[in-house]
């Protein structure tokens, strides 16, 4: 189901998700959660996701501190403040993580966009495989929110869920 939904991305006509990303962009600021949050967690997204570059420049250019994720061992993460002086280096994944700054306190993140390959309007999600966010999720308290191109938006039943899965409390997607 995982690798589906990623080829469906992958196969995404360029010019349809971009003008998705701007219209699923606009939503999310318009949301309340962002609105109010002071301290955003934000992904460095891969070529197939969507873009979360605009979301990180609106963010920073409204005064937000963005915070974006570094792996731990044994599946953990932290959160690290992203700024000019960041440097990156390339996780096990073949993402890029910060290799230094702030580490911030979960209770000192407001609002969690949460990445996945698949959301149901519900807020159920599949993930990448590896269980970092659902560790993460497991005792944050603040809010959680993901953006979902309309070839991520599922079904309740497309997958069986899992007791450690972490529902996220609201999914912005273009589909009704």
């Amino acid at each position: 189901m995982r690798q589906a939904y990623i080829a469906r991305l992958q196969q995404l006509d360029s010019n349809t998700k971009l003008k998705e990303e701007r219209a699923l962009a606009q939503k999310l600021y318009d949301q309340p959660a962002w609105l109010n949050a002071q301290v955003i967690a934000l992904t460095l997204s891969q070529s197939f996701e969507l873009d979360t570059a605009p979301l990180i420049l609106h963010a920073r250019h409204k005064g937000q501190t963005v915070v974006v994720p570094r792996t731990l061992p044994h599946r953990q993460m932290e959160f690290v403040e992203l700024t000019e002086e960041t440097h990156f280096g390339e996780s096990s994944f073949g993402v890029l993580e910060p290799l230094d700054g702030r580490v911030f306190d979960k209770a000192d993140i407001d609002l969690m966009v949460v990445p996945g390959v698949a959301f149901t309007p519900a807020g159920k999600r599949l993930g990448f495989g590896g269980g970092y966010y659902d560790r993460y999720l497991a005792d944050y308290a603040g809010a959680t929110v993901a953006v979902a191109l309309t070839t991520q938006v599922a079904q309740a039943d497309e997958w069986p869920g899992e007791t450690h899965d972490i529902t996220v409390q609201q999914v912005v997607s273009l589909v009704d």
